[in-house]
């Protein structure tokens, strides 16, 4: 999931090269004390796709939160296949769910640090030249420590984390595509363990703030596999106590 739940997922393609992943936004909610809910909503954008992430996070106690993430995203584009020209098009969607510690330190509490863990479901659906289609499912666990500042005023937030990710790609349907070769590869390597690092900034009042988020993702394993290695996230992000 996150991840973040999150999330990531994605079909989008250069050309008739498709890819079939991308990093959701990394959830990362900062928080100082319990009952307390924070909730994100943004656009994203990739090399090659446009989309967007919506994120739910909730501290149950002092030091206990929870989290849900949803990501959305694709794209589509004219290709010209040896003077056949015909549009291609790629969509995916992620949802995962969390749980983790988050421990305020230093002077008046002003910094966080988190770790969460949690899964997430997915699917992506991939059309190509002459109506032919490939449908994939995935799932995604995630482990993710981060740390992260606010100051006095409410004004301004920074973060840094470091999400690892465990994602798993299974070809549900097939029917014959320019792509074989990519989706054999899936099919003999479905797993990918990703080192996704994310940098957030976000300014405004303690309630209400604007935020830009860019998050990597880094095969560590599965260099097989096609797919996107950014997230630029910009969005707003509310806090209620």
């Amino acid at each position: 999931m996150q991840s973040g739940f999150v999330a990531c997922i994605l079909v989008v393609f250069t050309g008739c090269t498709h890819y079939y992943y991308a990093p959701n936004a990394a959830n990362i909610p900062l928080f100082k004390e319990k009952n307390t809910l924070k909730i994100n909503g943004g656009f994203s954008g990739g090399d090659n796709y446009q989309g967007g992430d919506v994120q739910l996070a909730y501290s149950l106690s002092p030091k206990i939160g929870i989290m849900f993430n949803s990501f959305f995203a694709g794209n589509t584009d004219e290709v010209d296949v040896n003077g056949n020209p015909h549009t291609e098009t790629g969509r995916g969607s992620l949802f995962e769910i969390g749980a983790g510690y988050y421990k305020p330190f230093g002077a008046k509490n002003r910094w966080t640090f988190e770790t969460y863990a949690g899964a997430g479901i997915g699917s992506e659906k991939h059309t190509y030249q002459s109506n032919q289609k490939a449908n994939l499912g995935l799932i995604r666990y995630f482990i993710q420590p981060s740390i992260g500042y606010s100051s006095s005023n409410g004004f301004l937030e920074v973060a840094l984390g470091s999400r690892f990710c465990d994602l798993n790609l299974k070809l549900k349907d097939l029917n014959v595509s320019p792509d074989k070769e990519d989706l054999d590869n899936i099919v003999s390597h479905p797993s990918s363990i990703l080192w996704e690092p994310t940098l957030k900034l976000a300014m405004g009042w303690e309630t209400f703030k604007f935020y830009l988020q860019i998050t990597s993702s880094n095969n560590l394993t599965n260099t097989y596999l096609p797919q996107d290695h950014t997230n630029i996230n910009f969005g707003i992000q509310l806090t209620l106590k």
